[in-house]
Formats: C-alpha cells, sequence, structure tokens
C-alpha cells in the first residue's frame, strides 16, 4: 500500500490561528507644518461659530524734527482689524459591531490613533491651501532658480525677501518637500564641517540636519510637493480644542449590534500676513 501524507488539509481543524498582540505600523505622511504655525489665540476661543477680532495698530511714519518755537502736527494711523473663526468641524467616524469590538478590543488603540492622525492630516492640508504670499513688489511667490531642486541661491533669496519686509528673524522656519530636502545634502557650505557648529554632527552621516541654514529650521514631508515654504510663525494663525472630542454612540435603537466611534475637532485659522512667508515652487 503506497504510504499516504497528512499535510495541512488534513490537520487544518486542529492547526491553530493565531493573531500577534502588536500591530505592524503602517506608514503614514509625515506632518511637519500645522505645528509650526502660530497658536496665540487658541485660549481665547471655544466653540464652533466664534470669531475672535484680532487689532494691529501700525506704525506712524518717521517723527519729524521740530525747530525751536515751532508748532508740530498731530497724525493719525488706522487701527487694522483681523478676523480668525472657529468654522471647521473636522471628523472621522466609523462603526464596529459588537463582536467586532470584543474580539478587536487590543486593536482599538490603533484604530483610534489612525482616526485622530485622519484628522491631523486635514487640518494639515486645510492650512496649506490657505497660504497665499504676498504678490505685491517685492513678489513673494518665486521660483527655483533651477527646475525643482533647491539650492543655496533660493534660500538666500527668501532670506532677502524676509529681511526686506522686516520680518523677525528668531523662529524662521523652511518646510520642504522630500525631494527638496534632499537637495540640501548638496550644499557644501552647509555640510561641509568647516561651517557647521562642531557639536551639530554630521548630516551625510545622520541623514538630519540640527541646526538651521540661512536662519531656517527645517523640516520636510512628502505631503508639500516640489514646493519650499519659508516663514515666520505668525504669518498665519491657528485655534483649536487642546483635545479632539471623542464619542462612542450605541447603535442599539436602529436595531443594530454595534457602536459608532465619532472624533472630531473644532478650529479655525486665518493667514495674517502675507509678507512674512515665502513660496518657492
Amino acid at each position: 500500500m503506497t504510504d499516504q501524507l497528512m499535510g495541512t488539509t488534513e490537520l487544518g481543524a486542529v492547526v491553530p490561528e493565531l493573531w500577534a498582540n502588536r500591530t505592524y505600523e503602517v506608514l503614514k505622511t509625515k506632518l511637519c507644518f500645522s505645528d509650526s504655525i502660530s497658536r496665540e489665540y487658541e485660549g481665547d476661543i471655544s466653540d464652533l461659530g466664534d470669531i475672535l477680532h484680532v487689532s494691529s495698530v501700525p506704525e506712524f511714519a518717521e517723527a519729524d524734527e521740530l525747530s525751536e518755537g515751532a508748532s508740530a502736527d498731530a497724525v493719525a494711523v488706522t487701527i487694522t482689524d483681523t478676523t480668525l473663526t472657529i468654522n471647521k468641524r473636522i471628523v472621522r467616524d466609523f462603526i464596529l459591531t459588537k463582536r467586532a469590538m470584543k474580539q478587536s478590543i487590543s486593536k482599538m488603540d490603533a484604530l483610534g490613533e489612525m482616526q485622530a492622525f485622519s484628522i491631523r492630516k486635514k487640518l494639515e492640508n486645510l492650512t496649506l491651501a490657505a497660504i497665499a504670499p504676498s504678490t505685491s513688489a517685492p513678489d513673494h511667490d518665486i521660483s527655483f532658480d533651477s527646475g525643482t531642486q533647491l539650492q543655496l541661491a533660493d534660500l538666500l533669496e527668501v532670506q532677502e525677501l524676509l529681511n526686506t519686509a522686516n520680518v523677525d528673524e528668531q523662529g524662521r522656519q523652511i518646510k520642504t518637500g522630500s525631494a527638496q530636502f534632499s537637495d540640501l545634502f548638496n550644499i557644501t557650505s552647509y555640510t561641509s564641517s568647516d561651517f557647521r557648529p562642531s557639536s551639530a554632527g554630521s548630516p551625510m552621516s545622520s541623514g538630519q540636519f540640527a541646526f538651521p541654514i540661512a536662519g531656517f529650521q527645517l523640516d520636510w514631508s512628502s505631503n508639500i510637493g516640489n514646493v519650499a515654504y519659508a516663514y515666520h510663525p505668525s504669518f498665519m494663525q491657528i485655534a483649536a480644542q487642546e483635545d479632539m472630542q471623542v464619542r462612542v454612540y450605541d447603535r442599539g435603537v436602529t436595531g443594530e449590534r454595534s457602536e459608532r466611534i465619532n472624533c472630531d475637532m473644532l478650529c479655525g485659522y486665518a493667514q495674517f500676513d502675507s509678507s512674512r512667508v515665502v513660496k518657492l515652487s
């Protein structure tokens, strides 16, 4: 009689199936922009529809030199007003059956993390879409000197534009696409040990820049595309709830044995100054 083999088909009923306790991390888009924007007025507003008026007092004209015995004329300035409105509700919901919840309880934290990330990504894209650099001379919406490559000449050009607009030097940021960030490694005067701080480490070794270039702190995201934004965080303001609101609703009233997990965030944003940002594309 020919030997008979017992494999996975014959033993399938007794082969155990196991689920790993740890989930395998998926690759998420790196978000770097909205977290670097000013949130100075966040504590002043709290609910959907709230409108905050932010006043700005302009400079007086240069003072006059007064001769002895002469009188000076009084001058006036016009105070401007910018509104910051909580007019966005960003949401991401999902529904799980009762059975699924009981059988996947260990994965609920991972689902909640992805739910919150979805909301953060939406806020990132909304604020990116709201950027409108000044187009008055000198234009703050400019092109790369060579294709989509970011070079030292580009960095010095945006630095000059911000300097000309008298933008505060402290806290300046540059956010680039992934390709433009890699272009920085071609700037010898930035990566060379002859120019970088001795305590900063080697960018060519670490793949990171732990020190500024031309006064700008650097970061990148593939979400930005072939664009670079140079700005002071105060050019835009974001106001959002400090914590996302998560609520769980039992759907038994409809006959479904399930629960709906709703996550939402109230927020608003406004660009306050078009001269404090430069776009390279």
